[in-house]
């Protein structure tokens, strides 16, 4: 058995569990660092009476001490209960899950078609190095790695949507109220955007990493044996450039799920970044700190499988104690 594996395997988890634990302590103490009787004002408002704040206050259980609040709401969560919302009453997971799914297929999507498109770019770049064809594509990628979301993200909503019309200006009402295409057509502009997030940065790297693959020995070796350009390109270079290709993948990964965030309210996208948005505009603590979880959970989960991938394209560690 490879103990030396193992033994990374399990420092990575821990770690990543560790991590979990921060967040969730530092997102409990954000959310909680108001007094119970500012935390009710804020929720029920400024005018509203002292027994009203100290009914509020008793019923959501504001008056107990932090540790105890802290270990109980982890204690629930743990379980897969997230509470209810002290602002609607209803409960989190009701509002929570739904919407989770809809921003990781967003997400999903928008990773998937920018990873496709970074790889096949980068190994176009790596095959013309120095050509006119190069130096315009990478200063356009250059250019579009330096923009935020929110900013690609306005100028396709204004190109789209204001100008040509393609698209409905609130994604939210055609998903509630549209039929299955309808639906599908609200995920365009959200999933294009994340996608243009990711793509220079894939392009990037697979270039460098496909051109140092192309100056290796073992590709001159499969040309003279005769092989096919296309076996050349994929089966033996691309190949072995994937190792810093899973590295980025995995960041830019983790980069797509936390700009689902701006993404979903930029487009007015029904997905779970506008729930946050919403939530901490108006005090829920319970959602908030549910949806903060749940982005965590999911980014350590990536973390946890990039590095799992890593450790098993090590060779030094795969091959070790055989």
């Amino acid at each position: 058995m490879n103990w030396r594996l193992l033994q990374q395997v399990g420092m990575r988890l821990g770690a990543n569990l560790l991590t979990l634990a921060l967040i969730s302590a530092v997102t409990f103490l954000l959310m909680n660092v108001k007094a119970p009787e500012d935390i009710a004002r804020s929720v029920l408002g400024r005018e509203v009476s002292a027994p009203q704040i100290a009914e509020f206050v008793a019923r959501h259980e504001l008056d107990r001490p932090v540790l105890a609040r802290y270990a109980g709401w982890m204690a629930d969560f743990v379980r897969g209960d997230f509470g209810k919302s002290i602002v609607t009453g209803r409960p989190v997971s009701a509002d929570v899950v739904t919407r989770l799914g809809r921003s990781l297929l967003l997400a999903a999507l928008g990773s998937l078609v920018g990873v496709t498109a970074g790889i096949a770019i980068g190994v176009f770049l790596a095959r013309r190095i120095g050509s006119k064809t190069d130096f315009r594509l990478v200063t356009g990628l250059l250019v579009l790695a330096s923009m935020p979301e929110f900013l690609i993200g306005i100028a396709l909503y204004l190109v789209f949507v204001v100008w040509l019309g393609w698209f409905p200006t609130q994604a939210g009402m055609a998903f509630s109220f549209g039929d299955v295409w309808a639906r599908a057509v609200t995920f365009v502009l959200p999933a294009a955007t994340i996608a243009l997030l990711l793509m220079p940065h894939i392009a990037r790297v697979a270039r460098a990493a496909t051109m140092e693959a192309f100056a290796s020995d073992y590709v001159d070796a499969a040309r003279l044996r005769g092989l096919s350009e296309r076996q050349v390109n994929w089966d033996h270079a691309f190949r072995n450039a994937a190792l810093p290709l899973v590295s980025v993948i995995g960041i830019n990964l983790v980069y797509a799920v936390s700009g689902v965030v701006v993404v979903d309210y930029l487009f007015g996208f029904p997905g779970l970044g506008a729930l946050l948005v919403a939530s901490i505009g108006s005090g829920d603590l319970f959602t908030t700190q549910a949806i903060v979880m749940l982005f965590a959970l999911v980014i350590v989960a990536i973390n946890v499988v990039v590095d799992l991938v890593m450790l098993w394209l090590n060779p030094r560690l795969r091959l070790a104690g055989r």
